[in-house]
C-alpha cells in the first residue's frame, strides 16, 4: 500500500494514516480458488469476508496457502478464513498496532475508522512509520 505523504507518518502517528479502509473483499460462498485468485490479481495479502450473520471475517495469504497445501482449493473459504478478527481503534498508534500484532501473532489488523467502516493494515504497511521512528 502507498502512501503519498508518508515522509508525514511515524509510529506515533494514527494507525489510520496506514490503513485501506476500502480493503479487497470476499464472499462467503467463494471457494479457496477464487479468493486466491482475487488476492492474486489485487496483490493483496489480505481480503475481509462478511459473514452469514453480519460478522467480518479476515482471510490471509496463511489461511489460503494451509489450503492449498492440504489440496482443498475447491473447499469453501468459511473452512479457513479468521472469524475472530483482531479489530483495533483508528487512532491507536502504529507502535501501539505494532504492539498488538506482535502480541496476538498476526500480520494483518482490521481498523476502525471511527464510524464502524473497517480497513486492513498489514505489518508492511506499519514498518516504514516504525523505522522512521528510529532514525533509519
Amino acid at each position: 500500500m502507498t502512501h503519498p505523504d508518508l515522509e508525514a507518518v511515524d509510529g506515533h502517528s494514527p494507525v489510520r494514516s496506514v490503513t485501506s479502509f476500502d480493503p479487497l473483499r470476499g464472499n462467503i460462498d467463494d471457494d479457496v480458488s477464487t479468493v486466491a485468485a482475487s488476492m492474486h490479481q489485487a496483490d493483496c495479502g489480505a481480503l475481509l469476508i462478511d459473514d452469514e450473520l453480519g460478522d467480518t471475517a479476515i482471510v490471509t495469504e496463511r489461511d489460503v496457502v494451509r489450503a492449498l497445501a492440504a489440496n482443498r482449493s475447491s473447499s469453501p473459504i468459511s473452512d479457513y478464513m479468521t472469524r475472530d478478527l483482531i479489530v483495533v481503534p483508528g487512532d491507536m498508534t502504529i507502535s501501539d498496532a505494532a504492539l498488538t500484532m506482535h502480541q496476538a501473532g498476526v500480520r494483518h489488523l482490521a481498523v476502525d475508522r471511527g464510524d464502524g467502516v473497517l480497513g486492513i493494515t498489514s505489518i508492511k504497511d506499519l514498518l516504514e512509520p516504525l523505522l522512521d521512528t528510529i532514525g533509519n
